[in-house]
């Protein structure tokens, strides 16, 4: 974004008068306050933020202490170019660091401890797994390419393996790729593309983890109380154990207008009239929906339920009335495919595991970014962290891992993931890192959460492109969709990104304020990508013409493509 597009607009008119209810107290919702009133300078009294919850946050959670055990059911992969997300930690003061804002902090974090992992896959009982040459075979790789020049009206409901060959998903590219994003072959091929076009610059450095960040703490801590106690101090309203149970809207000379919600908390049931100077801002889906939680000696249920899913079933009711609202059933009606479990230990007094894996990884604690089992029937994966917690005691370690296929054996605890404890979690882990010997000890100085979330990839389910709602649907005057189930031209979902991109979108398009839209970052039109991209996919150091795929031009436009490919610097990743 150019220097020149940083204004600070003039306030729409009006915007004084205006009052905004912004249904989920989750990132989306979080940023959506923000910007309404440090950049459409909407009076923050005027701003209510509903959350069924206790407490705000969504998906960015993390709790506890030392003594009960500590949770936290995700982990998320940053990177330098979610632009929308770091002109809002631009914005917001340190907790921890006084004088610093959050992306200040971030930023120092990283540049103080940046992430390169020595040991990205493994594989028999603790091997590093050989990733060293191409990345996918020459056939996927010109699929690739084929892929990223189809429309994505060609894609709607195909999956990856309708696109690519059956050896593909055990390319070293598909194990790094699918663990870090939790992609199955079955999900969606238009968000695979999304993904391998818009993180085009990661690809060179996969195996590696090169570009992604981290916070200082976990993100609860470092990016979502910090966000709530800035918007608290300004005077915005927070209405947590509150739940909207249905939003009414009136259809006048092609207007779509909300009159009314439907809000529930402690108190019973009450109803809001709204006018079209109410402007709603509706998180429509949650990844961690109906999630449950588990302890070292308890498995985490898995909720069926299909009465009662929060947000789905509101944005149910409300697509039932107009197509134009999207398709929820595209999404939510198959758990048994868009589930997986996660789980968190806290060890005390022990730090066996965590010296050992530093010793075989090379990587200090904190530093490697995810590792990958790649013989692992439930497919884990798993991040040691630092200190992830303020008030994380020195005697005190935690990590968090996640597996992919819940509804499989294990390979030494020959229960499903769903049947498992977390003990029995933990300790199938530390099998497959070759710690069988020291388990008994570990387990028992840990304690663990573990979660089973039955949405957690319900955004990749094969799709049309009209399932998801856009921003601003058609018509509608004060209603506005943000979150992960929003259609977002060229954007991904499962990011925080999408979340923070569609409250600014929503905010600037509700509000009429008049103020360039952060461009979103396509490195697939960047030369400099497609050549280090190119080149780690087919495990080579130079082009020549017969690694080159099959190209329609002169010979001598072909040998001065080559030179001037092998002549472009590294992108800043």
């Amino acid at each position: 974004m150019k220097n020149y597009d940083r204004i600070n607009a003039l306030p729409p008119k009006g915007i004084e008068e205006k009052h905004a209810h912004i249904i989920g107290g989750g990132i989306a919702g979080l940023a959506a306050a923000a910007f309404l009133v440090t950049d459409a300078q909407m009076p923050a009294g005027n701003v209510t933020v509903y959350e069924s919850l206790p407490r705000v946050g969504g998906s960015m959670d993390a709790d506890g202490d030392a003594a009960v055990g500590y949770t936290s059911r995700g982990e998320r992969e940053l990177e330098a170019f979610m632009e929308c997300l770091w002109y809002l930690c631009s914005k917001v003061p340190s907790l921890q660091t006084p004088g610093l804002t959050i992306l200040d902090e971030t930023h120092q974090a990283n540049e103080r401890e940046p992430i390169y992992s020595h040991f990205r896959l493994m594989e028999k009982q603790g091997q590093l797994y050989d990733y060293t040459g191409e990345l996918m075979s020459r056939h996927d790789g010109k699929r690739m390419l084929e892929l990223f020049m189809t429309p994505e009206t060609e894609l709607e409901m195909k999956t990856v393996m309708d696109w690519f060959s059956a050896e593909f998903t055990t390319s070293v590219f598909w194990l790094c790729w699918s663990s870090m994003l939790a992609f199955r072959d079955y999900h969606s091929l238009i968000e695979v593309r999304r993904y391998m076009m818009r993180f085009l610059m990661a690809t060179a450095g996969v195996t590696h983890l090169a570009g992604i960040l981290h916070t200082e703490y976990n993100e609860y801590d470092s990016v979502i109380k910090p966000i709530l106690v800035w918007l608290q101090g300004l005077g915005v309203k927070f209405s947590v154990g509150t739940t909207v149970k249905d939003i009414s809207v009136s259809e006048t000379n092609g207007e779509t207008i909300v009159t009314g919600l439907a809000v529930e908390d402690a108190k019973g049931m009450r109803a809001l009239k709204l006018t079209r100077d109410d402007l709603v801002f509706f998180t429509n889906g949650s990844l961690t929906q109906n999630a449950t939680m588990g302890t070292s000696t308890t498995r985490a249920q898995f909720n069926t339920e299909r009465t009662d899913r929060g947000c789905f079933t509101l944005w149910e009711s409300l697509a039932a009335r107009d197509a134009k609202f999207g398709n929820p059933a595209a999404f939510i009606s198959d758990v048994d495919k868009s589930n997986w479990m996660s789980f968190f230990p806290t060890i005390t007094d022990d730090p066996t595991f965590f010296d050992y894996m530093e010793k075989k990884t090379g990587n200090k604690i904190g530093t490697g970014g995810a590792m990958t089992i790649v013989d692992s029937n439930w497919k884990i994966s798993f991040v040691l962290y630092g200190k992830y917690f303020p008030n994380q005691p020195e005697n005190v370690n935690v990590f968090w891992a996640d597996g992919q296929c819940s509804e499989v054996k294990g390979n030494y605890i020959k229960k499903t993931m769903q049947e498992c404890t977390g003990a029995e979690l933990f300790a199938e882990l530390l099998y497959h890192c070759g710690l069988e010997d020291k388990m008994e000890s570990i387990l028992a100085h840990s304690n663990i959460s573990s979660c089973m979330m039955p949405y957690i990839t319900s955004q990749f389910t094969p799709r049309k492109i009209s399932d998801r709602p856009k921003v601003i649907p058609q018509g509608c005057v004060n209603l506005a969709f943000i979150g992960q189930f929003v259609e977002l031209p060229g954007d991904v979902v499962f990011t925080v990104e999408t979340s923070v991109r569609t409250a600014m979108m929503a905010v600037w398009g509700l509000t009429g304020l008049e103020k360039p839209m952060i461009p979103m970052h396509e490195p697939i039109y960047d030369l400099r990508v497609l050549a280090a991209a190119m080149k780690a996919t087919m495990g080579i150091e130079k082009f020549d013409l017969s690694t080159l795929p099959t190209i329609v031009m002169s010979s001598p436009s072909v040998h001065q493509m080559v030179g001037f490919l092998n002549e472009m610097p590294q992108p800043d990743l």
